[in-house]
């Protein structure tokens, strides 16, 4: 399932919408002082634009909050985990409680769909890299097995070497699992839900996806990091591996992973997620990570979930590991890549189903050991599935570019990024630029000035000197109120109110409602468009409520929210008496930010009306948080007033 502590994005929009152009967010938006060489001023690294000095090096992030995890147990299971079991590791689940019962996949559910890509990422093109940090000398003093695989002396699960194990062998063995994911792709058309053999598929791991390991055991790791610390530490591993450049960085991620005892993010307090994934804007290219804890310190994260003994208490490295992995190859910048409907990436669509049953948890055999894993998602068979052909890219891909604006005379630097498999001399040519702009053709970083004013379609292709070919294209827009980027995308999730209940009749989007029925597609009203509406105020008895937690992306300067309103009243009385209030909440604190509207039983419309409101002033301090917009309606006497919403929009400019 998808994390509760902040929301993933969605992308639609007029143009192949997807945020802010790799390598211009930092120096377009957050004002930082430049030295005339390019590199930023040592003598000017305020916080406010994002910058931190770790290990010595200043690096400018702008992390967001956790988006997407897997639970840290079955939201049916309430008791304690039974000790290992003996015998054959394809037998009984080791965590056999009698009070949980199965999980099974359900191939009701709707497929995914490709949602543009965000900061021209999609999904990872390329041959994945995985970076393992341990964090802190909570870990103690590294030393090596023989296997090659560093140990730590505080490490009393040996979970080190397991997870490395794992990385390592992926791609090994006639790995079909990692299959499952090469089936999606980037550089199709938001809402495609297939890909064609020539377009940019996830990469395979051939021969293992372990790029490297750091124990960053020079000084300890805070006991309870926040979410921009573990993100300087991502960048600090990015610097330590020479990955500073947005190409180096674009099939790469980093797991963070910290000693037992520690609580990364509240992660104890929470006691809800055991792993998750998210991206941060630095000034090395975005970077995407996942935050890992010691998971045996939590006995509902997986620990002999399949199999018995001490090997079996690591089950949950390779299956919280492999989750968020595949999540991140195929959601790299989320969530600008594949979700369904109701907001679930592929890992989450098939979360703890029970082993034996089809798409339940397995061994995967690798040519480093047997790793338990769950499955993912699979378009193409619509279901779980471990197993999938491999779809190979073409020589060549080139990366989304996203649809973007800027101002007329402002100088722009858009990179465009190529994977050859062959390592190939690329060219590169693009057409349809305006005046004053150009491409180099050994780098590929479209770059200039232009007073030209209007949207121009431009086209990239990229040849090797094999002769293979890639291209892709873009919209270039030039308007005095331009922004220095990609063009914002929606960051609601089911906006309209689409995504309908389950067989047992509980909502699975991402809305939080007090009581079930205020989404609806009951015929008692009518929807804005589609089947779907919102309808709070439908008692005297108790408030209706209605609220999405939504993340305040940072790089933006604005925000802004809208809807359409239907106030259906029969309410007579000359006085305010039922009410609808909209408000703005900090996730994390609960607290109320500010009350933006009210709306009562005098304010009856004769249909839907549209409502927009500039969020900018309350958000200003709050980007790259999470912020909770709510819906609260009150009623007296007979709940005479129906308050009925549809076709929300969050987006951030």
């Amino acid at each position: 399932m998808t994390s509760s502590r902040s929301s993933a994005r969605r992308g639609t929009g007029l143009l192949a919408s997807t945020l802010l152009a790799l390598g211009m967010v930092l120096t377009g938006l957050a004002g930082t002082a430049q030295a005339s060489d390019g590199v930023p001023d040592a003598t000017s690294h305020p916080a406010s634009a994002g910058w931190v000095q770790t290990h010595g090096d200043w690096v400018q992030i702008q992390p967001g909050h956790p988006h997407a995890a897997l639970s840290a147990r079955p939201a049916s299971q309430s008791g304690p985990q039974s000790g290992p079991q003996s015998g054959p590791q394809s037998g009984p689940t080791a965590n056999a409680d009698p009070a949980t019962p199965d999980v099974v996949v359900n191939n009701d559910q709707p497929n995914m769909t490709y949602r543009g890509g965000q900061d021209s990422v999609g999904v990872t093109s390329g041959p994945p890299k995985v970076y393992v940090i341990y964090w802190g000398s909570q870990w103690g003093t590294a030393g090596q097995d023989a296997d090659g695989n560093t140990t730590l002396s505080n490490d009393p699960d040996n979970a080190a070497p397991y997870q490395q194990s794992f990385f390592k062998g992926l791609g090994t063995n006639g790995d079909a699992w990692s299959g499952v994911l090469t089936q999606y792709c980037e550089n199709v058309a938001s809402g495609s839900g297939s890909c064609p053999s020539d377009a940019s598929h996830v990469g395979y791991p051939q021969g293992g996806a372990l790029a490297g390991v750091w124990v960053d055991n020079t000084a300890a790791a805070p006991d309870r990091a926040t979410e921009p610390q573990i993100a300087a530490e991502a960048a600090a591993a990015a610097k330590h591996f020479g990955n500073t450049t947005t190409a180096q960085n674009r099939n790469v991620q980093y797991v963070v992973t910290t000693a037992k005892g520690m609580d990364p993010d509240s992660w104890h307090e929470l006691d809800t997620w055991c792993a998750w994934h998210t991206f941060e804007r630095s000034s090395y290219g975005t970077l995407a990570y996942t935050i890992m804890p010691y998971l045996t310190d939590n006995k509902y994260c997986g620990t002999n979930w399949i199999n018995p003994g001490p090997r079996g208490r690591l089950d949950g490295y390779s299956i919280l590991g492999g989750h968020e992995y595949a999540e991140t190859l195929t959601d790299q910048n989320a969530m600008g890549g594949w979700i369904d409907p109701a907001g679930q990436e592929n890992g989450d669509k098939c979360a703890w189903i029970t082993q034996g049953t089809p798409g339940g948890l397995f061994n995967l055999q690798l040519a480093t050991g047997p790793f338990a894993v769950q499955t993912t998602w699979s378009n193409d068979q619509h279901t779980c599935s471990g197993s999938h052909p491999v779809v190979a890219n073409q020589p060549l891909v080139v990366s989304t570019i996203c649809d973007q604006t800027a101002a007329p005379g402002q100088r722009v630097s858009v990179p465009v990024i190529a994977t050859d498999q062959g390592a190939r001399r690329l060219t590169y040519r693009a057409t349809g630029l305006p005046r004053g702009l150009g491409i180099d053709p050994r780098t590929g970083v479209i770059h200039g000035r232009t007073q030209d004013r209007g949207y121009h379609d431009v086209s990239v292709t990229v040849r090797d000197d094999a002769g293979h070919q890639a291209s892709t294209r873009f919209w270039y827009g030039f308007f005095d109120s331009g922004e220095h980027g990609c063009l914002g995308i929606e960051q609601i999730v089911d906006p309209g109110f689409e995504v309908p209940a389950d067989a047992k009749g509980n909502y699975p989007g991402w809305w939080s409602q007090s009581s079930p029925g205020i989404i609806t597609q009951s015929t008692a009203h009518q929807p804005h468009s589609g089947a779907g509406y919102a309808w709070l105020g439908h008692s005297a008895a108790q408030d209706d409520s209605l609220s999405q937690g939504v993340e305040t992306t940072p790089g933006y300067t604005r925000a802004s929210l809208s809807f359409w309103l239907h106030v259906d009243s029969t309410n007579t009385a000359p006085t305010a008496q039922d009410s609808l209030t909209l408000e703005l909440d900090d996730q994390y604190s609960g607290k109320r930010i500010a009350v933006l509207r009210t709306w009562t039983n005098l304010d009856a419309t004769s249909g839907y009306v549209p409502v927009s409101i500039d969020l900018t002033p309350y958000v200003a301090a709050e980007f790259g948080s999470t912020v909770i917009v709510k819906l609260t309606s009150h009623e007296t006497g007979s709940a005479k007033t129906a308050f009925l919403l549809d076709d929300t929009s969050f987006h951030l400019s």
